[in-house]
């Protein structure tokens, strides 16, 4: 719960708001969040199977809701200040295999975290590398991805890559396979969850902006 409101639901609100979204989704093989969901008038849609990352699991739920889209955005269910204007700006990358978002390193406890995963890109904005590790030049990376579709389900015909497994981290396999990755800089505050104390830094965000 964040002042109030569960994580999940954060989430999906803030993404309703994108305006050139047709569709949202929650994709989960938890019984547990998928009846929250519902509670709050949320759409879910249930893969099931044993996924190496998140990148796997929206293809299956891709499979399973008997419509086309031409891209696909991974909002991850960590990121309750996501900003709505941002998912607009990726959907509108619509030509690049995927698009990312970055903001700012904030400090050296951020440059050195490895909760914080950091990106270096070319100079013409197209991602090098991603890592746990404070890498020169990087940026924070944002848990925000826009596929094409084909590129959603090719990524998801592939093994994990093995610089994937050694960082954890599955948009690797994308550039290890060769694929794009444009990534759009920001300075829109996205404080995600990603350990207790992170609560009280969402709350005291959402309290500024009443």
């Amino acid at each position: 719960m964040i002042a109030g409101v569960s994580l999940i639901q954060r989430v999906y609100e803030r993404a309703k708001g994108a305006k050139r979204a047709d569709a949202i989704f929650v994709a989960t093989d938890d019984q547990r969040i998928a009846d929250h969901v519902t509670s709050f008038g949320g759409k879910v849609v249930q893969p099931k199977g044993d996924f190496q990352s998140g990148t796997d699991r929206i293809a299956a739920a891709l499979d399973l809701l008997g419509e086309e889209f031409d891209q696909v955005v991974n909002v991850q269910g960590d990121e309750p200040l996501i900003d709505v204007d941002s998912i607009d700006r990726l959907i509108g990358e619509a030509e690049t295999d995927m698009a990312t978002l970055a903001s700012p390193l904030e400090s050296e406890d951020e440059r050195q975290s490895r909760d914080i995963v950091k990106v270096v890109t070319a100079l013409d904005g197209t991602a090098l590398y991603f890592s746990r590790a404070p890498l020169a030049g990087a940026a924070r990376h944002i848990g925000l991805y826009r596929y094409q579709t084909r590129v959603l389900r090719a990524l998801a015909s592939l093994d994990p890559s093995p610089l994937e497994r050694a960082e954890s981290l599955e948009q690797l396999r994308a550039l290890q396979n060769g694929f794009k990755i444009r990534v759009l800089q920001t300075r829109k505050p996205h404080l995600g969850v990603d350990r207790p104390e992170d609560v009280v830094r969402v709350e005291k965000e959402l309290a500024k902006h009443g």
